[in-house]
């Protein structure tokens, strides 16, 4: 069977929308606006973990040792990550029990719910705790391929990661001509992020201090590395087509610093007390930069995320339809009505630069992916009318929701706002998209060339067994 006839959508009536009462835009909806939530999808990145490399691994970038997250494995998520999850699953508890997309009863819920994550410990933790808290008292059952276990590397999930997983195929030189019409060769970045730069350095090393080649630590100044843009000739995966030379230094020696705050380091051990939590929220543009440059080129965007965009469309098409029929290319069956999608940041911004939404909440820089901060789409049915819309939100914990662990109600709330999805609002005071018109924005952005063959995918089986720490 060819990919076409694989991928030809099945047809359903399809409704349209007429008039609905706004939302305020920083909050989920709370009060009766005469319509019925139907489904979610929670699209989220995971929550707090160690950081990427190990302290003798970073130590040549800084004067100073870099404190370890001790007990905790490289990239693992972190005991006080799981207490998040489950904090940050406990508030959409209390939000789906309001809107009646949960009933309190922890078989009923299970069975309409999903749990779905990239193949890594610390998007699996999190969706199981982010579960517990979701749905108290309930074994979290979270769909994942296998992860790495030391000897066997992980199994790529072609929804997150469809370039390792070979389901697509991308061309780096068209990537880099496309990177190099918004970034030219790189050599310009350093001058128009020298305030971030500079920041960073002076945390790396302090006045009075400079790298001394040859030494345990200190020994490369990161952010003084010739920023080049050129095609990566390594093994290709999603967020991995584009070289991006000295500055993928830089990310990694600064890498530690957000997790460190959130996970209640002591503030000489935040980034040795150098920097302030708003330095620290400044200097994470550098990360965006980077997510920039590797995911959200248009021809990187269409081959990295249509795959993931494809999945969330459908899935929320699925409950359109009804559950006499059931839809290839779905996260979860006919009946899943609550979908819990974890995994890393890069895929969250990929999703949202298809769809050009951006967000900017208290205490971040715009358009960043925070410690269990995620995408939540949600498709709602006009009560009058029966006619469907979509709400599109970005919803995370703040720094210092994260760091004390604050416990989150309808009174005390994550931070939210509903996003403006371009060519869709109804009117200038409503955010609201008509699914119709969702879907075709969503079928414009993506493209079927770079979706997985729906004869072809394999979901994956529940994972057992992945180790807390």
């Amino acid at each position: 069977m060819n990919s076409f006839k694989c991928k030809v959508i099945l047809m359903g009536l399809l409704l349209t929308l007429t008039i609905a009462l706004p939302v305020p835009a920083q909050s989920i909806k709370v009060a009766d606006d005469g319509t019925i939530l139907k489904e979610i999808i929670i699209f989220g990145r995971h929550s707090i973990r160690s950081a990427t490399h190990d302290p003798s691994s970073l130590a040549p970038y800084a004067v100073d040792p870099y404190p370890d997250f001790t007990g905790v494995p490289v990239g693992y998520l972190t005991p006080r990550g799981q207490q998040a999850a489950g904090l940050l699953g406990s508030y959409f508890h209390d939000y789906l029990i309001q809107e009646g997309l949960l009933t309190g009863n922890a078989q009923t819920d299970l069975a309409r719910a999903y749990f779905r994550a990239n193949s890594i410990q610390r998007s699996n933790i999190t969706a199981a705790k982010f579960g517990e808290g979701l749905i108290p008292g309930a074994t979290i059952p979270v769909h994942s391929y296998s992860i790495a276990d030391g000897s066997t590397p992980a199994v790529p999930d072609p929804v997150f990661d469809p370039i390792l997983a070979k389901v697509v195929t991308v061309d780096p030189a068209r990537a880099l001509a496309e990177v190099q019409g918004i970034y030219s060769s790189g050599t310009a970045i350093e001058s128009a992020y020298s305030g971030e730069l500079s920041l960073i350095r002076s945390a790396l090393y302090p006045p009075g201090t400079q790298p001394t080649p040859g030494a345990p630590h200190g020994s490369i100044d990161p952010t003084s590395q010739q920023i080049t843009l050129t095609a990566s000739t390594s093994t290709l995966y999603t967020g991995g087509t584009i070289n991006i030379g000295g500055l993928s230094l830089t990310g990694s020696a600064i890498d530690p610093f957000v997790m460190q705050y959130v996970d209640d380091f002591s503030p000489q051990d935040v980034a040795w007390g150098r920097l302030s939590i708003d330095n620290i929220s400044q200097i994470s543009r550098i990360a965006n930069l980077i997510f920039n440059i590797e995911m959200l080129a248009p021809y990187l965007n269409q081959v990295q995320s249509s795959n993931a965009a494809s999945h969330v469309l459908r899935t929320l098409e699925q409950a359109v339809l009804g559950e006499h029929l059931t839809l290839p290319g779905i996260f979860g069956n006919n009946k899943s009505r609550v979908h819990v999608i974890i995994s890393s940041d890069g895929y969250v911004i990929g999703l949202a630069g298809l769809l050009r939404v951006h967000w900017m909440l208290n205490g971040y820089q715009q358009d960043y992916s925070a410690p269990g901060g995620a995408l939540v789409f949600e498709l709602r049915q006009v009560a009058k009318t029966k006619e469907y819309l979509v709400r599109v939100f970005y919803t995370s914990q703040t720094y210092d929701q994260l760091r004390n662990l604050t416990p989150l109600n309808l009174a005390s709330p994550p931070a939210s706002m509903q996003l403006a999805v371009p060519g869709g609002s109804k009117t200038s005071t409503n955010l609201d998209v008509k699914f119709s018109t969702f879907k075709n924005l969503m079928m414009e952005a993506m493209n079927q060339k770079y979706v997985q063959p729906f004869c072809e995918e394999v979901p994956p089986g529940v994972i057992e067994n992945v180790p807390l720490n």
